[in-house]
């Protein structure tokens, strides 16, 4: 535990130096941004003067030790502007993911079925398609067939509370989780099922769903849970391009925000929160995966 700790630690010193430089470095010139308002050019230099690194590094880590990292642009506390985009943020990557995890590993485990072999080749081409598609596309797409055409479904915000506003976004998300998930998880249970131990399985009398639904999908979830959770920590670090086509008030929305407007102090805090997830989620991941592994072995 105090091997983890040390460890945090000089992550989070070095991570929280590149998001004070590169937040710092974004907003060393703000001319361009009152180019059309009237502004005098000393003027918006003297707007654009930043302090030292040195100085504003110590002002970053005094703030996290506070909980107080300065305001926005805008006006509002930064920590409370980043928790307030956290929720909907969440809410939208827990749709993708699960909706995601559970038809791809399901489609997977069920193409591996003597009868149901033709899943493996369509959801296999269809994985390929989605991976090699951008997500903006799928997202125009996904507006168009479903609010243009048939009108079902919002096309942007969110509601607290309100899963319809996360379905669309949710989709062209998940639909990525669905794809990459497919194809490791199709791979590995068809390794799976040719081993040895299926073989004993097989011997000993076992159903093939059994097999495939029970030991099976235990040996390969240490992997796929690794997917799942990066997958996850990637989402939560904010969808950039998702949630500004959606009109998603999340953590993405509020990073394009911050570089567009050149606000240091809220995307220097985004650096760091987008970093501090993965890592965490990172970790967890491995931890469970070796927990999993070394438990299989025990048993085995």
């Amino acid at each position: 535990m105090l091997e983890e700790a040390k460890r945090f630690l000089i992550f989070a010193v070095f991570l929280s130096a590149i998001s004070v430089f590169f937040s710092q470095l974004r907003s060393l010139n703000k001319e361009f941004l009152e180019a059309d308002s009237g502004i005098q050019v000393q003027d918006s230099l003297v707007k654009s003067t930043n302090t030292g690194f040195a100085e504003e590094y110590f002002q970053f880590w005094k703030g996290l030790v506070s909980f107080d990292l300065g305001e926005t642009e805008s006006g509002d506390p930064v920590l409370s502007h980043i928790l307030s985009r956290f929720w909907p943020t969440l809410h939208l990557a827990g749709f993708a993911v699960l909706t995601g995890t559970f038809f791809s590993v399901f489609l997977a485990l069920v193409s591996l079925l003597p009868r149901f072999g033709f899943v493996g080749e369509v959801f296999g081409f269809i994985s390929q398609l989605i991976v090699s598609t951008p997500v903006f596309v799928v997202s125009v797409f996904l507006l168009v067939f479903f609010f243009l055409i048939l009108g079902w479904l919002p096309p942007g915000g969110y509601e607290p509370g309100n899963t319809a506003y996360v379905i669309l976004p949710g989709i062209a998300l998940g639909s990525r989780v669905f794809a990459r998930l497919f194809i490791f998880a199709h791979q590995l249970a068809g390794t799976e099922k040719k081993s040895a131990y299926t073989n004993v399985l097989k011997a000993r009398g076992y159903s093939e769903n059994r097999i495939l639904f029970r030991h099976i999908l235990l040996k390969v979830s240490p992997v796929l849970l690794i997917l799942i959770l990066l997958d996850l920590s990637s989402l939560l670090s904010g969808a950039i391009v998702v949630e500004e086509i959606f009109f998603f008030p999340g953590i993405g929305k509020s990073m394009y925000h911050a570089i567009r407007t050149m606000d240091s102090a809220l995307l220097s805090a985004l650096l760091f929160y987008s970093g501090i997830v993965f890592y965490i989620l990172t970790r967890v991941s491995e931890r469970v995966r070796d927990s999993l592994l070394g438990w299989e072995a025990g048993a085995a």
